[in-house]
């Protein structure tokens, strides 16, 4: 390190920082479908494992992104919304799906009347 050079660690905290977020590659496909990252390497699985191996030895400064992770944790804390982003994503990413629910509330539905008719038969 030069003595007259000032480092605030900018670039090392924020690949760490990417890194953080960055585990697997559909991380990926969410950065760069909401166009926080440009994939130029090919696929998405090179720039997760490019993130992973990158930041096995940096020194980043952890204070620099404090704010901008706090607001992350903030949005993910509603367990609510948490359960059903995840039940959309994990359940109903196929349109088959969406039809199959669709079609088991309508059996569901019509059971319950049938039953209800079973019970209190029209005179």
């Amino acid at each position: 390190m030069c003595p007259d050079f000032q480092n605030d660690y900018g670039i090392c905290s924020y690949v760490s920082f990417l890194d953080s977020l960055i585990d697997h590659p559909d991380d990926v496909k969410e950065l760069r479908q909401e166009r926080i990252l440009l994939n130029s390497l090919g696929s998405d699985e090179e720039v997760a494992d490019l993130f992973n191996t990158l930041s096995t030895d940096l020194v980043p400064d952890m204070g620099k992104y404090v704010h901008l992770r706090n607001q992350i944790e903030k949005h993910y804390k509603d367990k609510l919304r948490t359960w059903l982003a995840l039940g959309y994503n994990t359940y109903f990413s196929n349109p088959w799906a969406i039809i199959g629910f669709h079609a088991a509330v309508v059996g569901l539905v019509l059971t319950f009347v049938q039953t209800w008719y079973a019970i209190h038969p029209t005179k």
